[in-house]
């Protein structure tokens, strides 16, 4: 098959849940055997560095990188096209010389289906559907109207919230068209399917994501040459993420202290404001900056812990951690969206008394030699490529 996808920014490195979930399929696609045209958007402050584009090149057989562009121009077109898309689908609109001719390659190119990744880029993609003809699927990553208004009440000043509200504004509107113009949408959450279908709208099937295998791998890993006891992995500069580790310093990381004394604490992601460095310092928790390669740091850890309060969707990196097969403790939204079998991996708690209870009893079993599980035939039934495999099976049937 060949397909067109068009992805909600570039995807190298993989340092974002979002990211992960792109550049995995990319490279499912790739190992399908499938001939690949990526039309990726660049935010202002991304430069990627030459082996961020020879990631993508490996994976894919033709690349279009469009800029987010800040000059004075573009600023007035982002916000003229605002007059009927939210600001995010907005930014993701190319100028129309730049469109014409990305359209009039695509046709050239002869794709069988475009394959959408969230909705800000919806524009482009509709766009290519509805003139060569093309089915369109549509990959959900989370129910972005609600997602967006949860973030902007979690900012941390309203210049932020103003800019994610602009971005929420109009959106679902916009949802609700991809489901129904798209051939399928694959919804990464078995809840969020529950919802739009609640909306009377039924055309969804559930997608998991795939884990790095990398991250697979490091299961084999002896406890003797793991030193972290404890470890968090996710983007530091989402505000659910900051919430729920906030919450895990003030509430629950007292009474791991009180429990299990001295312990090696490890936060590691994407750019960490400075409060929460400040933060982790205060607590004695090791805070790692962009990391370029996770897997290392998932060797070296003892026990998983996620303890999110607020999102939707599906927590890749909850997905991730249950792939290395150590003890993952995190709360029931760290476990939203997944089938009940994986759920059933988790060790989940909502009270800072019982996630403080979890990661004690999950260290001390691990130092024990006893925190490990074989979930190796579960990851790779439920989250290996034959998932994407099947996904694509749907829309060519």
């Amino acid at each position: 098959m060949r397909i067109v996808h068009v992805l909600h920014e570039f995807p190298y490195p993989e340092n974002s849940g979002m990211r992960c979930d792109m550049g995995r399929r990319l490279a499912a696609f790739a190992h399908l055997e499938h001939s690949v045209f990526a039309i990726a958007w660049l935010p202002r402050e991304q430069n990627p560095t030459r082996s961020d584009i020879a990631a993508l090149e490996a994976v894919t057989d033709e690349r279009a990188l469009i800029r987010i562009g800040q000059s004075t121009g573009e600023r007035l077109r982002r916000i003229w096209n605002m007059r009927r898309h939210p600001s995010f689908v907005a930014a993701r609109i190319p100028p129309k010389e730049r469109r014409e001719a990305l359209i009039e390659q695509v046709r050239d190119w002869r794709p069988d289906l475009i394959w959408l990744e969230g909705a800000h880029p919806c524009w482009m993609a509709l766009e290519l559907s509805r003139r060569l003809n093309v089915p369109l699927a549509y990959r959900a990553h989370n129910v972005e109207h609600r997602y967006l208004a949860m973030q902007a009440k979690l900012a941390p000043n309203w210049r932020k919230a103003l800019g994610i509200w602009a971005g929420a504004w109009r959106l679902e509107s916009r949802e609700l068209l991809l489901h129904r113009e798209a051939m399928r949408v694959f919804d990464i959450s078995i809840d969020d399917i529950q919802y739009w279908r609640a909306r009377g709208l039924e055309n969804s099937s559930w997608l998991a994501p795939q884990p790095d295998p990398d991250i697979v791998a490091t299961a084999a890993v002896k406890n003797e040459d793991r030193d972290i006891d404890l470890l968090f992995m996710g983007g530091l500069s989402r505000a659910n993420n900051i919430a729920g580790l906030d919450w895990y310093f003030n509430e629950v990381h007292p009474l791991v202290n009180q429990r299990l004394g001295p312990h090696k604490l490890t936060i590691a992601g994407r750019e960490p404001p400075p409060s929460l460095v400040k933060r982790a310092a205060e607590v004695g928790a090791e805070l790692i900056a962009d990391p370029r390669d996770a897997a290392p740091l998932f060797a070296r850890a003892r026990v998983m812990m996620n303890p999110i309060l607020h999102g939707s969707g599906v927590n890749i990196k909850t997905v991730d951690m249950l792939a290395t097969g150590r003890t993952v403790v995190t709360t029931t939204k760290g476990a939203r969206g997944l089938p009940a079998e994986v759920v059933a991996e988790l060790r989940t708690a909502d009270t800072p008394e019982g996630f403080a209870d979890l990661v004690v009893e999950a260290v001390r079993a691990a130092r024990a030699e006893a925190g490990g599980a074989d979930r190796a035939a579960l990851v790779q039934r439920i989250f290996g490529a034959q998932a994407v495999a099947d996904a694509l099976a749907e829309v060519a049937a």
